[in-house]
């Protein structure tokens, strides 16, 4: 079964007002990032026998075991258990060890050195063809570090806001995903640029981003001082109280408000849906009430999805079933590679 784009975002005919996608690590894979089995993989092999050792008891206390050749358990339930056996314990050894795994995975996001960029550039491309010479704004939800879309934007000349204001060293204020790109005319009435602008809400931070005396700054990744403290939401079960701390209850208040307003049809791509806290507070409540329509495409039909998987505003296509206003079938398709869902937009 062939699934045009008129059925995952039926709203594109009248233009990209009212859009919004939502994409997790499948969307970066083609990029050369690694999914969750090879993250989980290569922050142990990153270990040393010492903090190897200190990881071994902590799942012994749990009765549970590590399989290096699956990569099981993965990252966020070994993060979960690792920093609860460290409240439980205290145990400084444990507190150590979820901060190294916390850098483990920054250097397995940096060790990609020269992503590949072609879908995501190609994918700005094509909704910057779809404004037709005019001002259009989007909404990028996604949980994944890198920077991709940045990069992106620069190659397609499209404006990205992903939260910060400045040139080599950037801070963060929320304002600027209300900002609009323009000039002021001789008779004072504001002129908007004819841009695509992304309004980039990175719900579980970056690899670029980092603290400082209580404010958040941003750098290329790669240029950040080894001193200063990145800041990222470490991929674990038990996010929500992350998210709870700045800059990430401005961030999920972002989204919050622009579901069913500026985002009323949104598509998924790569997002698995395993974070509770995005499920429960963010994407059910919308679907649910009817104010957004969401079609997400995945490999496979997953347990996140439980919670409004035959809500009539909700539409999947996976490898070899799909779901279609809240109604499973089985018809499947290959959208869910994001090479291939950029090639809708064409």
């Amino acid at each position: 079964m062939t699934i045009g784009l008129p059925a995952i975002l039926p709203n594109l005919s009248n233009g990209l007002e009212n859009t919004g996608f939502l994409f997790g690590a499948g969307t970066s894979v083609e990029a050369g990032y690694p999914i969750m089995a090879g993250l989980t993989c290569s922050v142990i092999a990153g270990l040393d026998s010492t903090e190897r050792a200190t990881f071994d008891e902590a799942l012994h206390a749990s009765s549970c075991a590590y399989d290096d050749a699956s990569g099981e358990p993965n990252i966020e339930f070994i993060a979960d258990l690792v920093l609860a056996h460290a409240i439980n314990s205290g145990d400084l050894r444990f507190s150590l060890l979820e901060g190294r795994i916390r850098a483990l995975v920054t250097e397995a996001i940096l060790s990609v050195a020269t992503p590949k960029l072609d879908h995501h550039v190609r994918f700005l491309e094509l909704l910057k063809a779809r404004t037709y010479g005019r001002a259009a704004c989007i909404y990028i939800f996604t949980t994944n570090y890198d920077v991709l879309f940045e990069l992106a934007g620069a190659e397609a000349g499209v404006v990205v806001e992903s939260g910060f204001i400045g040139s080599v060293e950037r801070y963060f204020d929320p304002l600027r995903f209300n900002t609009a790109c323009g000039a002021m005319q001789p008779n004072q009435r504001f002129s908007e640029h004819a841009v695509l602008t992304i309004r980039l809400v990175k719900l579980h931070g970056s690899v670029s981003w980092y603290s400082r005396g209580g404010r958040i700054f941003e750098r290329h990744p790669e240029s950040i001082p080894a001193g200063e403290k990145r800041i990222m939401v470490l991929p674990r079960r038990g996010k929500v109280m992350d998210t709870l701390q700045a800059p990430y209850d401005t961030l999920f208040r972002t989204m919050s408000q622009s579901l069913g307003s500026d985002c009323k049809y949104m598509a998924s791509c790569g997002f698995s849906f395993g974070d509770d806290h995005i499920n429960i507070n963010l994407i059910q409540p919308a679907i649910s009430s009817g104010k957004v329509r969401l079609f997400a495409l995945a490999a496979t039909e997953t347990d996140g999805m439980s919670g409004f998987k035959a809500v009539p505003a909700f539409g999947a296509g996976f490898a070899s079933s799909g779901i279609t206003a809240g109604i499973a079938h089985s018809n499947g398709c290959d959208l869910w590679k994001f090479s291939k869902f950029v090639e809708l937009f064409a």
